[in-house]
């Protein structure tokens, strides 16, 4: 009888030990890949829809073009529309926000944003910071 108590206790352990040591295995693959997931870059197309997206989401803020208030969501599409027509010849993001993203291809006046608080800064301003943080 005790026999077959201490054999119970040992295959018991042993299952345990087992569990604990997949449940260890498991957790260090799934943390493995979170780092290696983390770590990815992101490809110079998703940079700029993410500063796209970025600028569309923007709450109480005012585009300026060219002297012409606009929302954030309408200074998207336009940015966008850019993008699409030019990104044959523009291939990162960077170049999206100074060649594109930042002045009027008709008048080279700056692009602006208007704050709820009241403060304007120029979108190069804006989406260089937002890209440095991405990154």
């Amino acid at each position: 009888m005790k026999t077959k108590i201490w054999k119970n206790l040992l295959l018991s352990f042993a299952l345990c030990a087992g569990a604990a040591t997949f449940t260890d295995a498991k957790a260090q693959m799934l943390n493995k890949s979170a780092v290696e997931r983390a770590s990815e870059k992101y490809t110079e197309e998703q940079k700029v829809n993410y500063l796209i997206q970025y600028i569309a989401k923007m709450e109480n803020a005012t585009f300026i073009r060219n002297g012409s208030e606009h929302t954030c969501k309408q200074a998207a599409e336009h940015l966008e529309s850019k993008w699409e027509k030019h990104k044959d010849d523009v291939k990162t993001a960077n170049g999206f926000v100074e060649e594109l993203a930042s002045r009027s291809g008709l008048t080279g006046e700056p692009y602006k944003i208007r704050f709820a608080d009241g403060t304007t800064k120029t979108t190069n301003q804006v989406l260089l910071k937002a890209l440095q943080q991405l990154q």
